[in-house]
């Protein structure tokens, strides 16, 4: 078993690029082990829709990126707290493991510690009914990542505040997380830490996966992997624009009083606007619903369609509040 040095990078989008890289890099060889922590994230799954899963006003004023990995599942928090493991082994002439044998040496390696840990059939690991990891697969060309968060010491309340979605958000389409009530390690034994976590999870799988090899990345590698954190897991394309079509209601009190939008969005698009207003509000309101049909849901383009019906200019202020109402308060894209 290969154990990756991640020069001990806690930036989520390099992490999630190492762990694409990986896929790639050591395709057929034996099993990879990588280990990780991350500044305060919520790492969202592939078919998620970020709008849904997190409280994005929350998100903004608390400084937390919001990054969409390569695997299904749900939407996680991750902070230093966390311990994040990816195990990437290529199929050859065994069948891929499943999840949950996949993550087995994580449950063993808590009963070693002396939790009682189990195994649902989410392939959730579970401490006193409460969960303290959660897993996701990925399989392509002949190669399956099986990854999961484990919450040792992480800011619970920090991880509610961020995964509970903003309220004055409906969602008519979408897949949305399971939630379930979480546990930090250290609430059950206390004089746990992250060192300690990390030695039993590597003796763990080293007893299923054979004996551990340490391996360095070259500098050309490692070159590649920011380029690939760059171009896609800081990309408003790859953590907006991937997601599936939803609709947002969205209402606010303007100048000439109360309105209400039903936003249609596919693939990060606005497909369809459809207004409620008073019959004080200007024409130029009606002629938004062309001007943003295939417009980015994003807040400078919201802002520039805005702007371009003239609604912009019959406000007065520092910031539009239609653009706001339509999106900008509820982006934490920037």
């Amino acid at each position: 078993m290969q154990l990756i040095d991640n020069r001990s990078s806690r930036d989520p989008a390099v992490n999630l690029a190492l762990e694409e890289f990986l896929m790639r890099r050591f395709r057929g060889r034996e099993t990879v082990l990588l280990f990780y922590r991350n500044d305060p994230a919520v790492v969202i799954g592939r078919n998620q829709i970020p709008y849904r899963e997190v409280n994005l006003q929350q998100v903004r004023r608390r400084q937390v990126s919001v990054v969409r990995r390569i695997s299904g599942g749900g939407a996680v928090y991750h902070d230093p707290g966390n311990l994040n493991f990816s195990l990437i082994a290529a199929r050859g002439t065994a069948p891929f493991p499943s999840p949950g044998d996949a993550v087995r040496p994580v449950r063993d390696s808590l009963r070693a510690l002396g939790l009682p840990a189990s195994l649902n059939d989410r392939h959730d690991i579970l401490l006193e009914d409460m969960k303290v990891t959660g897993t996701a697969q990925y399989r392509a060309q002949g190669q399956c990542l099986t990854h999961g968060t484990l919450l040792v010491s992480a800011d619970l309340g920090r991880l509610q505040r961020v995964l509970s979605s903003d309220s004055e958000v409906s969602f008519f389409q979408g897949r949305g997380s399971v939630r379930s009530p979480v546990t930090n390690l250290v609430d059950h034994r206390p004089a746990l830490t992250i060192a300690m976590v990390r030695a039993a999870l590597l003796q763990s799988f080293a007893a299923l996966h054979g004996s551990v090899t340490p391996v360095t990345l070259t500098p050309t590698d490692w070159s590649e992997i920011r380029r690939l954190a760059q171009s896609k897991y800081r990309s408003w394309d790859w953590a907006v624009g991937c997601s599936p079509e939803f609709a947002i209601h969205r209402s606010a009190r303007l100048p000439w009083g109360r309105c209400e939008a039903l936003i249609r969005i596919r693939r990060g698009i606005v497909t369809h606007l459809g207004v409620t207003a008073p019959d004080a509000a200007p024409p130029a309101l009606a002629q938004l619903a062309a001007g943003l049909k295939g417009c980015r849901y994003h807040p400078a383009d919201v802002a520039e369609a805005v702007q371009a019906v003239g609604l912009g200019a019959m406000i007065p202020a520092r910031s539009c509040p239609v653009a706001d109402w339509l999106c900008a308060s509820f982006c934490w894209w920037r």
